[in-house]
């Protein structure tokens, strides 16, 4: 990423990124082709990825972490400086007003902005970017959710951009090629509504994240299956956004990986049980009337019998941590001996 970044100090876009139908260097006159073999004009291209570039961030910081555990300073040290300036490119070039944009098309135009037609807001770049807590102490990440909220949410998730592109944009590609509310052209992508949820968790509002969870959960859809029209059991990849014929209706299941990320959102962000190099850390966002709930972690070699209780109605924040009645300072269960069951009670 760093030896191709574009002039805004932002990824350079191949192809695509993660979403395969914005295709912002193909110009395709046929709208009908298949655009992941067409041609790829990328040579002189401005095209950048706000998605990337909280992504980046994401898992630039899990990379300096590594480093640091195993002893290359210098290299953390030189990876945290294209860390930071990517922050600061996307404060810079990357912000709206309320939200963040998605990319820079090949011209250097912007794509996700208030200032276009359609296709004004995307849910991935605001994904990373608030995974990431790109702007929190600035408001952007509170702005930015609250955006999404506004002008992506309904009552079968969130979808992918708005308002959905209601004709062929060369410039973008197969994205504005589908009917309106149905795939990428503002459907909901199942796979990137965690990444909203986690955004929400880093915010602290845990009855939002709670909210979206259920939303696209099969395990609490199942009173709609005639309408969903898949199994009832499995999660779609896509279902039918607030601008299609018909809302809710959903496709593609098993075609995926949502039932994975949801996994790895309910258990690390919302439970908030996050495995470190030093033990689990305990960081729950929940909903404010939660009361308490348990969990059964198994973490190298040892079982830890979880309890959590909201007396105060707290949607974050641990207040006191113990392990077999034992008082641990901060938020981390330390590792304990593999074959052994530990009782642990976290108060928020």
């Amino acid at each position: 990423v760093v030896n191709n970044l574009g002039p805004h100090g932002l990824p350079l876009s191949g192809r695509a990124d993660w979403n395969d139908c914005l295709n912002l260097n193909c110009f395709s006159n046929d709208p009908n082709e298949s655009f992941q073999t067409t041609e790829n004009k990328s040579e002189g291209s401005q095209a950048q990825s706000l998605m990337i570039a909280g992504l980046f961030v994401v898992y630039g910081r899990d990379y300096v972490e590594l480093c640091e555990v195993i002893g290359k300073t210098d290299e953390a040290v030189r990876a945290q400086k294209h860390i930071d300036a990517m922050v600061e490119a996307i404060k810079l070039n990357g912000w709206d007003g309320e939200w963040f944009l998605r990319a820079y098309d090949y011209f250097g135009n912007k794509v996700g902005s208030n200032e276009n037609e359609e296709g004004k807001i995307f849910i991935e770049s605001n994904g990373w970017c608030t995974m990431a807590g790109i702007g929190l102490e600035e408001g952007m990440v509170a702005k930015a959710l609250d955006s999404v909220k506004e002008r992506l949410d309904c009552e079968h998730g969130i979808v992918l951009n708005n308002p959905p592109f209601s004709k062929y944009y060369i410039e973008y590609g197969e994205i504005s090629s589908y009917p309106e509310g149905y795939k990428e052209n503002a459907g909901i992508f199942c796979h990137n509504n965690p990444w909203i949820m986690i955004g929400e968790t880093m915010r602290g509002r845990g009855d939002r994240a709670w909210e979206y969870f259920r939303k696209i959960c099969p395990a609490y859809t199942e009173h709609i299956s005639d309408l969903h029209k898949v199994e009832p059991y499995v999660y779609a990849q896509m279902i039918a956004g607030k601008d299609a014929f018909k809302p809710g209706e959903a496709k593609n299941s098993w075609l995926t990986g949502t039932a994975a990320w949801n996994f790895y959102t309910i258990s690390q962000y919302i439970l908030g049980i996050q495995p470190t190099y030093e033990g689990l850390r305990m960081d729950p966002c929940i909903p404010a009337e939660w009361k308490t709930f348990s969990v059964k972690r198994k973490f190298r070699g040892a079982q830890y019998n979880i309890e959590v209780k909201n007396p105060n109605g707290r949607m974050k924040g641990v207040a006191s941590l113990t392990v077999d009645g034992k008082t641990i300072e901060g938020n981390i269960i330390p590792l304990m001996p593999a074959g052994g069951t530990y009782r642990v009670e976290v108060v928020m």
